[in-house]
């Protein structure tokens, strides 16, 4: 495996460890994020067809689990346009954070179950796939609403995050409850 594809592996591994445990805060997040999409360009693999093979997939009931466990990040829910280059008055829609991280870590933690078991071809071009196809648009939507937080906290601003709860200091990983306000 070149470099960059090694780099991008380890940081899989970094998000996925940070996604397993029980605290998740809006910086590191960031962080994460961001190291993952900047790997993304160096997913390449020969255009070899081979057969599919068979490994864990994280299922329903493992996604509930994972959306349920970031319930302490700092907020949860974010306007957000679904495809931002249809300019034919698509409506804004609901985002949600917890979802958009566990559906990367499912997507992310499956390809590290090939790549642990010897298959980095198959874990690189699911990775690349899956980015375009699907956890590529939770990550881009997350990191406009993580920056969007920090812009209001660090500026002082008092409105409410965008999941309805109080405004709450930078990096404070206390759960704020409630549903987005229909207005």
């Amino acid at each position: 495996m070149s470099l960059p594809i090694e780099t991008f592996a380890e940081n899989v591994r970094r998000f996925c460890k940070w996604a397993e445990s029980c605290k998740h805060d809006v910086e590191t997040a960031r962080q994460l994020l961001l190291a993952l999409m900047q790997g993304t360009p160096y997913l390449v693999t020969p255009d070899v067809q081979e057969e599919e093979p068979e490994y864990p997939e994280r299922g329903h009931e493992g996604w509930q689990a994972d959306h349920k466990r970031f319930s302490d990040f700092p907020f949860q829910y974010y306007r957000e346009v679904f495809s931002p280059c249809d300019l034919d008055g698509e409506e804004l829609v609901t985002g949600d954070v917890h979802d958009d991280l566990a559906d990367m870590y499912g997507d992310l933690w499956h390809g590290l179950q090939a790549l642990d078991r010897g298959n980095g071809v198959y874990a690189v071009r699911y990775w690349r796939e899956s980015y375009f196809q699907h956890w590529g648009h939770h990550a881009s939507a997350a990191i406009y609403a993580i920056d969007e937080y920090y812009r209001k906290i660090k500026n002082g601003e008092q409105d409410a995050p965008p999941n309805g709860g109080p405004p709450m200091p930078f990096g404070n990983a206390d759960v704020v409850g409630g549903p987005p306000s229909v207005s």
